[in-house]
């Protein structure tokens, strides 16, 4: 593991949100004022394919990452484009019921307004 790499794992295990590669660029600059933007794209790159992170494509804007691989789910505010995680072990077992065998693997992520958009527009 180089110190880039273990450099940008600490500041997404950091964060409570699912940042964006930009995001962890800037931030990893502040640490480390040398990093380059493709260090951080390609160690990205190359977490995602040993599965230590996750890609998350957005429906709007650029892609984020989460520092949770394991199987789980995603609520995306349409109004705001605040993202959480959202356990589904519930709903993945009630699937694999259904169709009668083991789910491998899935992307979930459910569209929502979140509570404060919500007041927003009531107002």
């Amino acid at each position: 593991m180089t110190r880039q790499r273990a450099l940008i794992l600490n500041i997404m295990q950091e964060s409570p949100l699912h940042l964006t590669a930009d995001e962890i660029f800037a931030l990893a600059r502040e640490r480390m004022p040398g990093i380059a933007r493709g260090t951080v794209y390609r160690n990205l790159k190359l977490m995602e394919q040993a599965n230590e992170i996750a890609r998350l494509e957005m429906p709007e804007g650029p892609d984020r990452y989460d520092k949770t691989s394991a199987p789980h789910g995603h609520i995306y505010c349409d109004c705001c484009g605040g993202l959480q995680d959202i356990p589904v072990i519930g709903l993945v077992r009630e699937i694999e019921a259904v169709i009668g065998t083991e789910v491998r693997s899935y992307q979930l992520t459910i569209h929502y307004i979140c509570p404060e958009c919500r007041k927003k527009q009531a107002q």
